[in-house]
């Protein structure tokens, strides 16, 4: 789970930082930022799986037009910071168990984009790398000081620059692991230190890889969801949903009893159930003749429509649903404009849904699973909590010593009393929040 992240010089970002609750909510107009937002984190889960220029050539844009641009020029760093909350134990993808014994962690990484004499950009290099536990006394997240949660902040860092400065070192932290760290060499590193880590010989490390690498982006395209899927599409929702009738098949053959034997179907089908009161049943066909998965849903009066004919809002949400239900979620789900396609009647009992299954592992058997949504839908804000609300909006800095001018993004949590702590650039006031709520929905 994310609990902070902090960005410089990518985008529309400058020295911004940003507290994240297990459902937290990005509101505000186009071109505010909320995407923004969310392609650093996607930028960031590609850093932890691939080289930079890979990661780069997935995201928006040319890579150099990812570096901050103002009239003053284009920024040639850019820094990044993650707090996480990590789970207690975990598997690694050989399966091999490990146990964590800090679980809370800050992953810091600044990349530098270099210019030849020409200034034409011949690559983009990391420049600095460190992650380190944070201390219990500087614990700000108020929903984690109750939770019964392990620091261990005498431990080194687990990533790090040498002192000479010319590398990244890499702790070994597992069981029996007193070696010495392992080297990576800064002078053109092309990808991070955190994407090697990939088994549990670095507990620590391979938990945070696990947890950036599973950041799930839904982007739900209702045409790619009708799809039949064969057997082997996968049982992991896509992120446009393509996959959607495998996965209810895997769901149900995995979740199944003497008892129930459509497994979680039934539960799907009730949430569904619950916003469309005509749906009854889910379905889900298996012709061992053609090998292909399909789905279709009941309804009340009888008749059964296959997914070729359900509505684009009816699949939206049944793709949504699947993931709530499925017991393997965890780790942390972004969800661009859950209202697309879908009644706004029925937006109030979907961010429910939402926030019930936003929340904080208890057990091993329990993983955590956080919500990142963005939306510009007066009608979600209407129906989010206070302490859920993300304000984005732009601010225009104009240099009086020079024609300079900036834009920047900025991003305000809910409703906060006025204070000591109160921050006008980080916090809004109750007033100040309906304003926006009443601004934005004129303009929707």
């Amino acid at each position: 789970m994310l609990t902070r992240i902090e960005i410089d010089g990518f985008k529309s970002f400058e020295n911004f930082s940003l507290d994240l609750v297990p459902m937290t909510a990005i509101v505000g107009p186009n071109a505010s930022g909320k995407s923004n937002l969310f392609d650093t984190i996607r930028f960031l889960s590609l850093l932890a799986q691939t080289d930079i220029r890979s990661a780069m050539q997935q995201l928006r844009g040319e890579p150099d037009e990812l570096f901050r641009q103002t009239s003053a020029g284009s920024s040639k760093i850019m820094t990044f910071a993650v707090e996480v909350l990590l789970d207690k134990t975990g598997v690694d993808a050989f399966g091999k168990g490990y146990a964590i014994t800090a679980q809370r962690l800050r992953y810091e990484l600044k990349l530098e984009i270099v210019l030849n004499d020409g200034k034409a950009p011949t690559g983009v290099f990391v420049r600095q790398e460190r992650c380190g536990p944070l201390k219990k006394a500087d614990e700000q997240a108020e929903y984690l000081k109750k939770a019964k949660l392990a620091y261990n902040s005498a431990v080194a860092d687990f990533i790090r620059v040498s002192k000479d400065g010319d590398a990244i070192e890499i702790r070994q932290d597992g069981r029996q692991k007193h070696g010495l760290p392992v080297k990576l060499s800064l002078k053109e590193a092309s990808k991070t230190a955190l994407s090697t880590a990939v088994t549990a010989e670095f507990p620590h490390l391979y938990a945070l890889r696990e947890i950036l690498t599973g950041i799930r982006f839904l982007e739900i395209e209702p045409h790619a969801a009708r799809s039949t899927n064969d057997r082997f599409a996968g049982s992991i929702l896509k992120q446009d949903a393509s996959n959607l009738a495998a996965v209810l098949a895997h769901l149900k053959y995995a979740t199944r009893t003497d008892t129930t034997p459509d497994g979680v179907l039934a539960a799907i089908a009730s949430d569904l159930a619950s916003m469309i009161p005509s749906v009854s049943q889910l379905i889900v066909r298996d012709d061992p003749n053609d090998r292909q998965y399909a789905f279709g849903l009941k309804f009340t009066d009888g008749q059964t429509f296959s997914s070729r004919v359900i509505s684009d809002g009816t699949l939206r949400l049944l793709a949504l649903l699947t993931v709530l239900n499925d017991p393997r979620r965890s780790g942390t789900l972004c969800f661009e404009e859950p209202e697309n396609g879908v009644h706004e009647g029925r937006v109030p009992n979907l961010v429910e849904f939402l926030r019930q299954a936003a929340h904080v592992s208890t057990g091993p058997d329990d993983p955590s699973f956080q919500v990142l949504l963005n939306t510009h839908s007066p009608k979600v804000m209407k129906a989010l909590h206070d302490d859920e609300i993300v304000v984005a909006d732009t601010i225009v800095s104009i240099d009086p010593a020079g024609p300079t001018r900036s834009v920047r993004s900025r991003m305000r949590t809910g409703v906060k009393s006025m204070g000591d702590l109160f921050d006008p650039n980080r916090h809004l006031t109750r007033f100040q929040v309906d304003q926006t709520l009443q601004r934005l929905g004129d303009g929707a």
